[in-house]
């Protein structure tokens, strides 16, 4: 089993370089853009979402942990809209070494007990196209796609 766990502000900012180095890079990949262009959308994503950086009102990001191990296995960003009563998932990353090992199943588990825990009624999310293994999964545990953008490069 895992639990989630605070992280510190200086496992914040390792979290947050890489993350935006990865989303950067899908950005290019995916949508065929400058890799200036993603650079400069991506961290202007990031600027507006994490304002306050770990304090952010109403965003999470927590290290996924082994509770057998009590290792560091992950980690998971998400945001409650209260409003809406909707949890959005803008990251569930695990370390390469523990892919394919059911941590990630675990953490969506997890996080739709604390997502009613919070009175939300619903859990989005987005991925990339390419992304077929995080596609399997959310698939298996129940999601559905809500809208499909579609591209074809000339």
């Amino acid at each position: 089993m895992i639990r989630f766990q605070q992280m510190t502000n200086q496992e914040f900012q390792a979290f947050r370089d890489r993350s935006l180095n990865e989303y950067i890079d899908n950005m290019s990949k995916n949508y065929d853009m400058p890799i200036e262009k993603a650079t400069e959308n991506a961290t202007k994503q990031f600027e507006e979402l994490l304002k306050d950086g770990l304090n952010t009102e109403n965003q999470y990001i927590l290290h996924v942990v082994d509770d057998e191990t009590n290792e560091n296995v992950g980690m998971i960003w998400y945001n409650y809209k209260e409003q809406e009563r909707q949890i959005f998932i803008y990251e569930i990353w695990m370390d390469p070494d523990k892919r394919r090992m059911g941590y990630g199943t675990q953490t969506l588990d997890e996080l739709h007990n604390k997502a009613k825990d919070l009175g939300a009624n619903n859990v989005g999310l987005h991925v990339f196209g390419q992304n077929n293994g995080a596609i399997a999964l959310y698939k298996k545990l129940g999601y559905e796609e809500n809208s499909i953008v579609m591209s074809k490069k000339l």
